[in-house]
C-alpha cells in the first residue's frame, strides 16, 4: 500500500465521517493496474432497525468485505450488458425502439433509439413514478402496526414494465440531455423483451461473470454484510440494509438497470480497471468514445448540468466528481454516495463507497468529497497537472 496516498485519502474520509457525512466508507485506488490503497472507515449503521441511535462502541465496523448499495453506478454494468446484446446482433444502437417495442410506434417516440437511451438524450423524463400512487394506496390499507415492507408488494413485473413503457416524452429525441433513470430502465425492458431472459441473469451472464466481478458485485446483499442506507418512513420500508435504496429499482424487485447492484470497493475498482484497460468493442470503444456531439449536434458536447460529455454508459470529464485533472476521465456517481472513475492517460482508477443517505438523504452529505479525493490521489501519486491544480474545484452537485 502506498503510504502517502493512503494518508491523503484517510484524512479526507475521517474528516467527512466526523462531520456526519456517512456512517461508513470504503475506498480502493489503483495506479497502472496495481492496487495502492484499500481502506475502510466507520460503521455499517448508526441507527438500528427501530431507528434508534447505535452507540459508538456498539457499531459494526466496515470491513474489506462490506457491501454498499452502488445506486446509479449500476448503470455502467447495465450499459455493458446492453452493449453485449448489440455486439451479438440481438439489438441495434440506431434502430428505432418501435421495431421491437409496440409502445414506441407512435408520435415522437418513433424516433427514439437505444443510443438515445444510453446517452440520456431520448427525451424521456428523469424518472417514472407510475408505481408511486399504487404503493401509497397499498400502504393506506395496511394496519398501523404492520412491520416494514421487506419486499415490493407488486408481483407483476410485466405490468410494471408496460407502465414504464407508456411514459410520454418530456422533449423531442436528441433535443436535450436529461439524465434519465427511466431511459435506462426502458433499455432493460427492451433487453428482456428481445431475449426473454430476466435482467439479473442477463447482467450476471453478460457482464459480472465475464469480467470476473461475480464474487464482488450482485443484486442485493445479505443485511449483515451491508452498510445501511436510509431509514424510510414515507413508503413503509424501515431501515434499508442489503435492500436497494432506489424506489423504482425496489418496485422492480431490486433488479433495475438504473440501480440495484451492491458491491465491495475492490469489486468496483475491478470494474473501473476493466474500463481503463479496455479491449474489444464494448469496453475499448463504445463505453469510452464521446457521444453528445453526435446526439445533440456539434458544439454541444458538454451540454449537461455540470458540463460533462457522455459515452455509451460513463460520464466524461465531470470535474466536480473527477477532480481538476478529470477532463479525459470516465466514470459515474451514485445517489447513495458512491462513485467510480478511471483515467487511461494517468493510469489511475478510484472507487469510492459511502452511505451518505444514512440515516436520512437530508443529512450532512459528501459535498465536494469526490473531487477532493480525486485531487488528493493525483497529487499523492505525482500525476497531477500543475496548471490544472491552479483552477478552483467546481462545486459538487450531489
Amino acid at each position: 500500500m502506498n503510504t502517502t496516498v493512503e494518508q491523503s485519502v484517510r484524512a479526507l474520509l475521517d474528516e467527512r465521517l466526523a462531520l456526519g457525512g456517512f456512517s461508513g466508507a470504503a475506498v480502493a485506488v489503483s495506479v497502472d493496474g496495481e492496487t495502492v490503497v484499500e481502506l475502510e472507515v466507520g460503521v455499517k449503521a448508526s441507527v438500528d432497525a427501530n431507528g434508534d441511535r447505535v452507540g459508538a462502541d456498539a457499531g459494526e465496523p466496515v470491513t474489506r468485505d462490506t457491501r454498499f448499495d452502488l445506486a446509479s453506478v449500476t448503470k455502467l454494468a447495465s450499459a455493458h450488458t446492453i452493449l453485449s446484446l448489440v455486439r451479438d446482433g440481438a439489438l441495434d444502437l440506431d434502430e428505432p425502439l418501435g421495431v421491437k417495442l409496440p409502445a414506441y410506434r407512435a408520435g415522437a417516440k418513433k424516433q427514439v433509439t437505444l443510443r438515445h437511451l444510453l446517452t440520456h438524450t431520448s427525451g424521456l423524463p428523469a424518472s417514472w413514478h407510475g408505481w408511486e400512487q399504487p404503493l401509497l394506496d397499498h400502504l393506506a390499507h395496511r394496519p398501523a402496526d404492520a412491520p416494514p415492507l421487506a419486499a415490493t408488494p407488486f408481483d407483476d413485473r410485466e405490468a410494471l414494465l408496460a407502465g414504464l413503457l407508456e411514459t410520454p416524452l418530456a422533449s423531442a429525441p436528441g433535443e436535450h440531455f436529461r439524465y434519465s433513470d427511466a431511459g435506462y430502465n426502458t433499455a432493460m425492458a427492451l433487453a428482456e423483451s428481445v431475449t426473454g431472459v430476466p435482467w439479473e441473469r442477463l447482467v450476471t451472464e453478460r457482464t459480472l461473470r465475464p469480467l470476473g466481478l461475480e464474487a464482488d458485485l450482485a443484486f442485493g446483499a445479505p443485511a449483515e454484510a451491508s452498510v445501511a442506507t436510509e431509514y424510510d418512513t414515507r413508503f413503509g420500508r424501515g431501515l434499508l440494509r442489503g435492500v436497494v435504496h432506489d424506489e423504482t429499482a425496489w418496485v422492480f424487485g431490486g433488479r433495475g438497470a438504473s440501480a440495484g447492484l451492491f458491491g465491495t470497493a475492490a469489486g468496483l475498482l475491478a470494474l473501473a480497471e476493466a474500463l481503463r484497460v479496455g479491449g474489444g468493442e464494448i469496453l475499448g470503444e463504445w463505453m469510452w468514445a464521446p457521444q453528445l456531439g453526435r446526439m445533440l449536434g456539434a458544439g454541444r458536447e458538454r451540454d449537461t448540468p455540470s458540463g460533462y460529455d457522455h459515452s455509451l454508459g460513463p460520464r466524461i470529464g465531470q470535474l466536480n466528481m473527477m477532480g481538476r485533472n478529470g477532463w479525459n476521465v470516465r466514470g459515474h456517481t451514485g445517489f447513495t454516495g458512491t462513485s467510480l472513475q478511471t483515467d487511461r492517460d494517468a493510469g489511475i482508477s478510484i472507487a469510492l463507497l459511502t452511505n451518505r443517505v444514512h440515516p436520512s438523504r437530508h443529512g450532512a452529505g459528501i459535498s465536494g468529497l469526490r473531487g477532493m479525493l480525486a485531487d488528493a490521489v493525483y497529487v499523492a501519486t505525482g500525476r497531477a497537472d500543475p496548471e490544472a491544480m491552479k483552477n478552483p474545484l467546481p462545486p459538487e452537485l450531489w
